[in-house]
């Protein structure tokens, strides 16, 4: 998934999306409903909705298609009179997709944990949950928590999952 905001230069087009203006809660209700489903499904299978949320924000790491290259660089004002800037576009939309993916991870990941019972996680599962998303707090880069509302979000997101997986474990 990639974000595609229809902002004017003046709006800032080549500024990142908020997120939670086009996925937070209650913004689009068929993105909420999945994550209602996700949470009765993994309220009984709670291991193969984990692993399949995890494989899918470990997919959302592909290498980005020509076309959406190229549909960015003939709009974006990165590429305005320089068209060597093309890794900088690149760049920047490779980091909007992975600040999305982490969004819609944590917001599936939240909704599940919130949804099973001690019972219904497994140790194993927890602890790798624990480890991953306690990672992401050891090492926090300082700068762009400050400049990014995306990095904040999700560092505020990851927050949230270490707070309801301590109401299981």
């Amino acid at each position: 998934m990639l974000i595609h905001a229809n902002h004017s230069q003046k709006d800032g087009k080549d500024r990142d999306p908020l997120l939670s203006t086009y996925m937070g809660p209650d913004v689009d209700k068929k993105f909420n409903d999945i994550l209602v489903s996700l949470g009765r499904i993994a309220a009984k299978n709670a291991k193969p909705v984990i692993d399949s949320i995890r494989r899918w924000r470990t997919s959302q790491q592909e290498t980005l298609s020509g076309d959406c290259i190229r549909m960015h660089s003939s709009t974006s004002s990165y590429a305005a009179g320089r068209p060597s800037r093309n890794q900088e576009i690149v760049a920047a939309l490779n980091e909007r997709k992975s600040l999305a993916s982490i969004y819609i991870m944590c917001q599936a990941l939240i909704r599940v944990i919130s949804s099973v019972n001690r019972d219904a996680l497994p140790d194993a599962i927890g602890y790798s949950l624990e480890e991953t998303i306690f990672e992401q707090f050891k090492k926090p880069d300082l700068k762009l928590l400050a400049q990014s509302h995306n990095h904040r979000q999700n560092a505020e997101l990851y927050a949230t999952l270490l707070g309801a997986l301590s109401n299981l474990r």
